[in-house]
């Protein structure tokens, strides 16, 4: 099995427990459109770049180990069209917290 298949299999697997533990029903009401819109930082007529805040890695290992996503975020803000934030724990060592932290710190659109 590759790498990127045992990552789909375990996300899958994660995802059947995390909708039988936390329903959309139960946060639905907290959910708020963004104001941000990716196909509007895409769509720029000048080059446009997806920079990405990623701790660690399946094939590298730790990356960073001082990682801090909203420091990383606002050396990227001025090149960055939108920003990815790895959220994967298992083979990435990521968080939610950091796509928040993130998010609160740039206007530009953030993926995760």
């Amino acid at each position: 099995m590759t790498v990127l298949n045992a990552i789909v299999k375990d996300k899958a697997e994660y995802l059947i427990v995390r909708k039988a533990n936390q329903p959309l029903s139960e946060f639905v009401h907290q959910i708020e459109p963004s104001t941000r819109s990716f196909y509007q930082a895409l769509t720029q007529p000048n080059t446009v770049f997806i920079l990405e805040c990623k701790k660690a890695s399946p094939s590298k290992g730790l990356i960073r180990a001082d990682f801090d996503p909203a420091t990383i975020a606002k050396i990227y803000q001025p090149y960055a069209a939108a920003i990815s934030v790895l959220t994967d724990e298992k083979y990435f060592q990521g968080s939610f917290d950091y796509l928040r932290q993130v998010s609160q710190t740039v206007h530009q659109p953030v993926l995760c």
